[in-house]
């Protein structure tokens, strides 16, 4: 599970527990203005219907239960941090090593992150 921080035209996504192993990764950094949109449940968080040609990436794939780390989907590089896909976003980046982030928060709600994102996003 991940935690979402705003600060200084950032956005900081932090992996948190045994998911930084699992996912080979603790921290992403994104420009605020390299996050083109924002979405709650979105249907790629429902990762078996996008790695359908079984994991190429760093970290940790176990159909119907997790997806955590680096994978290459047909949009391009994408994180996932996933097991839950009701309690995730997606934040579709450009200018990133990665295309799409996807994510599962920890104790916000999807709805109130994304709302909180995108006010971000538009205040910068």
């Amino acid at each position: 599970m991940v935690s979402i921080e705003i600060s200084e035209g950032e956005l900081i996504v932090r992996v948190h527990g045994w998911h930084k192993v699992l996912a080979m990764r603790g921290v992403l950094r994104i420009p605020l203005s390299h996050v083109r949109a924002v979405r709650a449940r979105p249907k790629e968080a429902y990762f078996d219907n996008v790695i359908i040609e079984g994991w190429r990436g760093v970290g940790t794939y176990v159909p119907r239960k997790l997806a955590a780390g680096l994978v290459y989907t047909t949009d391009g590089p994408s994180f996932y941090d996933v097991n839950d896909p009701e309690r995730t976003i997606a934040l579709d980046v450009q200018g990133e090593e990665v295309r799409r982030v996807v994510v599962q928060l920890g104790s916000e709600t999807p709805d109130d992150a994304v709302r909180r994102i995108q006010r971000a996003i538009s205040s910068e």
